[in-house]
């Protein structure tokens, strides 16, 4: 073999080796999912994509089922956690799909069937037996969610509900409710030191991104510097990923909700349809009172801001009720009943199955919630304790 052709050889085969290490570093082209269905012969499946900050769902890709078996191909921009609903039945399921071959086993025994008919809405069934396998999201996901420490507390809250549904006594009921609730808080516990865990491990990952997004939606008063702190974690496709595009915005919302900050502007209506505006109320020190008419723990609140309301009114201090009643008749009835004497205004309601516009733009979760404004309109104390807002005060006013 002459020395040209020798150059030559090595040449090649150095290219063709570069070009095999290249084709095992690039990402997969896309996605296959193929998947078997006992209960289902024949029908349709899609693959849907739920938007958060709407609460829409839209539809990405479909199959034929034939044969209980189907078969999607396609590509994702990023690993993503999709619906699967199947029709007829309208069967429902989700999946964490990424660019991989993927097998999905579904069979329909054991779902759990709902009827919203009533409430506008449809009916159908939760899939209960689904396994993915394929989907490494799907299996990091999973390894936080099935976590034994977690499937423990998830088994004592289940035996305390039971409980409290058959006891008859009003006072057992009451401590079997705090013994659930002291359940969720280490359940809560637990689970965040898992997803945090994961985070430091796999700080890319979109799935982990995803089950802090997950878990922050139950837990959204989690303080901001420590939102801040979770969110600095993530990496490559997790910080890329829509799951952590949302938690930003909100942290960036939160933000603006700190004291010291100038409190967003609202107009709404009040009982005669007249409008009332918060910044009309600059010069007095404002207590924004989130409520409703079908809030238990609001209602109960009402006695103590009376005597508040009493002490310090005359003396600049103003309460702004916003009413998160989605139906007037049942907001303008319970003011009949409270007989509140400050200002009250309602929220609203523009897109259809979406929280209240003021309450959104305050970030407001759950209710009783309080803001309270110092005479600049700027934010003082943001709240759900009214113990802050009455120790506030009384360094502001005087007891």
């Amino acid at each position: 073999m002459n020395t040209m052709f020798k150059k030559i050889s090595v040449s090649l085969l150095l290219s063709v080796s570069g070009l095999w290490v290249s084709a095992q570093n690039q990402a997969p082209a896309g996605y296959v999912l193929n998947g078997i269905i006992k209960g289902i012969k024949n029908g349709k499946i899609y693959l849907s994509s739920y938007n958060e900050e709407d609460r829409t769902s839209a539809n990405i890709d479909s199959a034929v089922i034939t044969n209980g078996t189907f078969v999607f191909k396609g590509k994702l921009k990023s690993a993503e956690m999709l619906g699967l609903n199947i029709k007829p039945g309208n069967w429902s399921a989700n999946l964490f799909m990424e660019n991989s071959n993927i097998n999905i086993s579904i069979d329909t025994t054991g779902a759990e069937h709902y009827d919203y008919t009533r409430y506008g809405q449809g009916k159908g069934a939760y899939l209960k037996k689904v396994t993915i396998k394929g989907s490494k999201s799907q299996d990091q996901f999973n390894a936080i969610e099935n976590d034994p420490s977690l499937a423990a507390l998830k088994a004592k809250r289940v035996v305390i509900s039971k409980q409290y549904t058959a006891e008859k006594s009003a006072e057992k009921k009451e401590e079997l409710k705090a013994v659930s609730a002291k359940i969720s808080e280490e359940y809560s516990a637990v689970q965040f030191k898992l997803i945090r865990q994961f985070i430091t491990q796999n700080p890319s990952a979109v799935s982990a991104v995803y089950a802090f997004s997950n878990y922050y939606r139950f837990n959204s008063s989690m303080p901001v510097t420590e939102l801040n702190t979770v969110l600095n974690e993530f990496k490559g496709d997790a910080k890329a990923s829509r799951y952590y595009l949302a938690l930003a915005k909100q942290l960036k919302d939160r933000e603006a909700l700190l004291p010291g900050n100038l409190a967003s502007d609202f107009t709404l209506v009040k009982r005669d349809s007249s409008k009332l505006s918060l910044s009309s109320l600059r010069g007095k020190y404002v207590m924004i009172d989130f409520w409703a008419s079908w809030c238990k723990p609001c209602r109960e609140a009402i006695p103590h801001w009376k005597q508040v309301y009493e002490k310090y009114h005359g003396k600049g201090f103003e309460i702004l009720s916003v009413s998160d009643d989605s139906k007037w008749n049942d907001w303008i009835k319970a003011m009949d009943v409270e007989q509140m004497p400050w200002l009250q205004v309602i929220d609203e309601f523009p897109k259809k199955m979406m929280p209240a516009r003021v309450g959104s733009l305050y970030q407001v979760h759950y209710i009783p919630f309080y803001v309270l404004l110092d005479k600049e309109g700027k934010i003082l104390v943001y709240s759900d304790d009214e113990k802050k807002i009455d120790e506030k005060l009384a360094a502001l006013i005087g007891s």
